[in-house]
């Protein structure tokens, strides 16, 4: 099945070096470090335990298990309005071209003047050639919108090709779009079924699929011109799919670090299988203590079988390996596939 989020890290590549090496006969898969749960989907086993500290992500993932009306009319919806975006950017390109070999012959040497310019360009796109349904206030699109194309102008090269000044007008024009569906997603009245169809639909043309926080909100930058036609049509599909939902009815769902996932009986078992993927970010985060925890955790605290994917020079691989642990040992690019089975 296909991943219904984009996200850092994803194991879609890997698949066919990873899934050969997993038990077949699991009573309980467990992954802590979900992320697009790309090995979690091609698993098989009686029931499932997913989690992550990402709250945005569990929360996603919870939605897409009831996969209510809404949240599926919303994936929808969000697909118009990039859909949208296409054609309402035809009723200020040849406007923004004309503006722009006007800054080229000096007319508009004045920042104001230009900007004054931009506006009166940007205008002529209203909030409902792009939105179907309103979110927020529009005229917050309007400002973005404004701001993404004075932008793109002033960063422009005397004399740019009128193809390239194409495309970056229409990136802009992209940007503005993306960065205002930001603003609904940080939005405190925005509803989880809402938020969770923006987190897929944002992920999609973030940049490097990166999700980025300041503070409580969510900032991420948009992909750039190779975001422009990029569709969500796959992601919206894979959302809704009938065998991911039948999947999802067998599996719990929980917000927490690793640590804390070792807690539970589901982390002990032994008919358990624990897939343990250490994001390179977690791994760059865990202090040498909370590697000997892990490790320590592996060694003697669970009656599990687990695999542990993670970096060839990092310590944990060491550590892992203590009192012969580690049975089968895989080299994967510069990682280990480590097994205790």
């Amino acid at each position: 099945m296909t991943p219904f989020i984009n996200w850092a890290g994803s194991r879609v590549k890997d698949l066919r070096a990873i899934c050969p090496l997993i038990p077949e006969d699991i009573e309980t898969f467990v992954d802590p470090f979900v992320g697009d749960g790309a090995v979690f989907l091609e698993s098989q086993a009686n029931s499932y335990v997913l989690a992550d500290k990402n709250q945005d992500l569990m929360d996603c993932w919870r939605t897409v298990q009831n996969s209510g009306p809404r949240f599926r009319g919303l994936l929808s919806e969000l697909r118009s309005v990039w859909r949208n975006a296409n054609e309402a950017f035809d009723k200020i390109r040849d406007g923004m071209i004309e503006l722009k070999n006007s800054v080229d012959s000096g007319l508009f040497a004045d920042y104001q003047a230009k900007v004054n310019a931009v506006i009166r360009v940007a205008d002529k796109v209203r909030y409902g050639d792009v939105f179907d349904m309103a979110f927020t206030e529009p005229l917050e699109f309007q400002i973005e919108l404004r701001h993404q194309l004075v932008t793109a102008l002033e960063r422009m090269e005397p004399f740019t090709d009128e193809d390239v000044a194409e495309v970056a007008f229409f990136t802009a024009f992209k940007a503005a779009v993306f960065k205002y569906l930001v603003e609904v997603y940080n939005k405190p009245e925005s509803k989880t079924a809402l938020r969770s169809a923006l987190l897929i639909f944002l992920m999609e043309f973030a940049w490097n699929g990166r999700f980025v926080a300041d503070g409580n909100e969510f900032r991420p930058e948009y992909g750039g011109r190779s975001a422009n036609n990029r569709s969500m049509i796959a992601r919206e599909y894979a959302a809704i799919n009938g065998e991911l939902v039948g999947k999802l009815e067998k599996t719990r769902f929980f917000c927490q670090d690793i640590f804390r996932s070792f807690g539970f009986a589901f982390s002990k078992e032994a008919d358990s299988f624990l897939f343990l993927d250490i994001p390179s970010k977690s791994a760059r985060d865990f202090s040498q203590t909370g590697r000997k925890r892990f490790a320590e955790f592996l060694r003697g605290g669970t009656d599990a079988r687990w695999m542990v994917i993670c970096p060839a020079d990092d310590s944990l691989a060491g550590l892992l390996d203590q009192n012969g642990a580690v049975k089968e040992s895989v080299p994967h690019g510069k990682e280990l596939i480590l097994m205790n089975y």
